[in-house]
């Protein structure tokens, strides 16, 4: 591919350590699957990373234009998707939460993919016009459309998503150079959405309670690293993965690397993703366009983010959440999402701008 000539060397050093991770998280899916089921989690964990793979070839395949250009009608459509889970029978209920379409055999969650098309469509708006980042009523307009935008997650509910998009949200507006006076906003925003949730929905007020009561889900995590201690049970060899930790394949899955490799695997899994942030800030700082230079970090930002607060909940320095830890969790919506933002990213910042994009004008 032709394309692969202009990507640096930092944008390959990220890409390597999220293969690391998947890898990982494919042999943590077989040697954590119940006795005779270990060729079927191998298939449908190498089915969900195969259509990662597909997709973040998709993304970095189609120009940063395009992208740029596409961005806005795929998010109306995605809000006005949501929106028909939560008022007809499309959506699927599970834990208390409409937030999965059944596919055949697959479940899909649609708002996850906010998690890719957000920082594409903020990295853009932040880009066309720096003067607009110190004009608080363009600020004002733009957050007011997404609240509305993400109105739909937050009563799936979908507390997780919505914390971290506030979050990543905050940092592009850093990294794109908005005066500090006005990320102040982003910290009473968040607290009132936290606040509102924790009113409307039960189940999240009880898990704000973490250091009181902690959950069962960490308990359990907690002993699978007392067992793994310093070099683990061994593969295959962990007594915890039959149903004693809940979500143990997917927001729970470095409870089962813990067990099964000890802490030497944990600390593994936690140096990949510092080298991730490290590569993504490098590529982000090398990128050919204020445009890639945004968005390569609000990227990597979302991905590290995602995986720091994974696994301090499991550790139960934060409150549980349904957050997966990115790319080594099984979860074919979360790894599908960030692969298209990441090659969306990768591809901006290896792009040269030549024109001036013909960007929507929705949010001008």
């Amino acid at each position: 591919m032709e394309a692969w000539k202009s990507v640096e060397g930092a944008s390959l050093g990220a890409l390597t350590c999220i293969a690391a991770l998947a890898g990982i998280g494919l042999v943590t899916a077989v040697s954590g699957a119940a006795p005779g089921e270990a060729w079927l989690a191998l298939a449908r964990h190498g089915l969900f990373l195969a259509l990662g793979v597909g997709g973040f070839f998709i993304a970095f395949s189609i120009s940063t234009d395009f992208a740029r250009r596409i961005v806005i009608p795929v998010m109306v459509g995605l809000f006005l998707l949501l929106c028909l889970m939560l008022t007809t029978g499309l959506g699927k209920n599970a834990n208390g939460a409409t937030r999965w379409i059944q596919l055949g055999p697959l479940s899909l969650q649609p708002s996850i993919l906010f998690q890719c098309l957000w920082p594409i469509a903020l990295a853009s708006w932040a880009s066309r016009d720096p003067l607009r980042l110190r004009d608080w009523r363009q600020i004002l307009k733009l957050c007011v459309i997404f609240f509305i935008m993400i109105l739909p997650v937050l009563l799936q509910p979908d507390l997780g998503s919505v914390v971290i998009l506030i979050f990543v949200s905050g940092v592009t507006f850093f990294f794109a150079g908005t005066p500090p006076r006005f990320l102040a906003i982003m910290i009473p925003a968040l607290a009132v959405v936290i606040f509102v949730a924790a009113l409307a929905f039960p189940h999240v007020a009880a898990r704000l309670t973490w250091l009181d009561e902690p959950h069962e889900q960490v308990q359990a995590g907690m002993q699978a690293f007392h067992l793994g201690g310093v070099t683990g049970l061994g593969p295959g060899n962990g007594i915890l993965k039959y149903g004693k930790i809940p979500e143990g394949q997917t927001d729970f899955v470095l409870a089962m690397v813990a067990e099964e490799w000890g802490l030497l695997g944990s600390l593994a899994v936690w140096f990949l993703f510092v080298a991730f942030t490290f590569f993504g800030f490098r590529a982000a700082r090398q990128a050919a366009s204020r445009y890639g230079v945004i968005l390569m970090g609000s990227a990597t930002v979302m991905i590290s983010f995602q995986a720091a607060y994974n696994m301090a909940m499991v550790t139960s320095l934060m409150p549980v959440k349904g957050l997966p830890l990115p790319f080594v969790s099984r979860g074919g919506s979360s790894i599908l999402a960030l692969s298209l933002l990441l090659g969306v990213a990768i591809k901006a910042c290896s792009t040269a701008p030549n024109r001036r994009p013909d960007v929507t004008e929705l949010f001008a």
